[in-house]
């Protein structure tokens, strides 16, 4: 079971679409899940979405099967998943994208919006932006490997780390958004 996380507009979807290996297993991305939505003109509301992922992902716990599912871990729904998942014995992955402030989250979205994408009231981007890291030592400590990317500047994705068995490997320094330690977390 992978996880890629991230607050709204981190580049979870960017990475997804532009890394083969996302591409090996089913992936479970509420985004595009709601779009197909709007596009058959459904009535149903916005959370739909979510209910159509959560459905989806009982289903692979159930069946055993691998899958990865785009979050923005800012709620608790997808921690509890990460302790089913292991209870059923899945390897969980982390692969979390975290920006240095904010304003590049909003301005990203605002960018996407003008291009014709989905828009994310920035109220929410801001709120979710908190708990996503807050959520963070969190899924890591439950994660068997976690892989932490920073994608604050145009240049891309920077690896920044590769943290569990056997062992911690840092590729960069740390970025301001880990405000924890990750040792005390393993």
């Amino acid at each position: 079971m992978t996880f890629i996380a991230g607050a709204n507009g981190s580049g979870k979807t960017t990475l997804t679409r532009n890394f083969a290996e996302f591409r090996e297993i089913p992936l479970l991305d509420p985004d595009a899940i709601a779009n197909t939505l709007r596009a058959t003109k459904s009535t149903l509301p916005p959370i739909a979405s979510a209910r159509q992922v959560l459905q989806a992902v009982a289903g692979h716990l159930k069946n055993g099967e691998s899958f990865a599912v785009e979050t923005t871990l800012s709620g608790r729904n997808y921690l509890r998943m990460m302790l089913d998942a292991k209870e059923r014995g899945f390897e969980i992955v982390l692969v979390y994208i975290g920006t240095e402030k904010v304003e590049i989250n909003v301005a990203r979205i605002r960018n996407r919006v003008l291009a014709g994408g989905h828009d994310v009231p920035e109220h929410d981007v801001r709120r979710r932006y908190i708990r996503s890291y807050q959520n963070l030592p969190i899924a890591i400590k439950r994660a068997d490997v976690s892989v932490l990317f920073d994608n604050s500047t145009e240049t891309g994705y920077r690896l920044i780390a590769v943290l569990g068995t056997p062992g911690n490997q840092w590729f960069s320094s740390k970025p301001s958004w880990i405000t924890f330690d990750v040792q005390s977390i393993q």
